[in-house]
């Protein structure tokens, strides 16, 4: 399979072009994680947006619709995954914070 037959375009969806990219995973990993294709899926997006965020190739903002998530939610579940959502310094957090609410 080459990597243009894992990638589509998929339309528009809250104003912004969306891409489809398919990950081909073998059913018996899917019975080892105890996972249906769908919460796999979420997961991974989720994982791939912590590993953007830290390595900072996107904003809080942009790994959160990574995820799928809000800021809000994004910020909950990495907390409830013991993970920090910020590297900054005080005042910039305090800034993120600030958007976060109003998003």
């Amino acid at each position: 399979v080459s990597s243009a037959d894992l990638v589509s375009y998929s339309g528009i969806e809250g104003g912004c072009i969306m891409s489809t990219v398919t990950i081909e995973v073998p059913d018996d990993l899917l019975v080892a994680l105890r996972e249906q294709p769908n919460e796999f899926a979420h997961e991974a997006r989720f994982v791939a947006a912590l590993h953007y965020l830290r390595e900072k190739r996107l904003s809080l903002g942009q790994a959160a619709r990574l995820a799928g998530m809000n800021r809000l939610d994004f910020m909950d579940a990495l907390a409830a995954r013991g993970l920090a959502a910020f590297d900054l310094p005080t005042d910039a957090a305090a800034e993120e914070v600030a958007a976060a609410g109003r998003s």
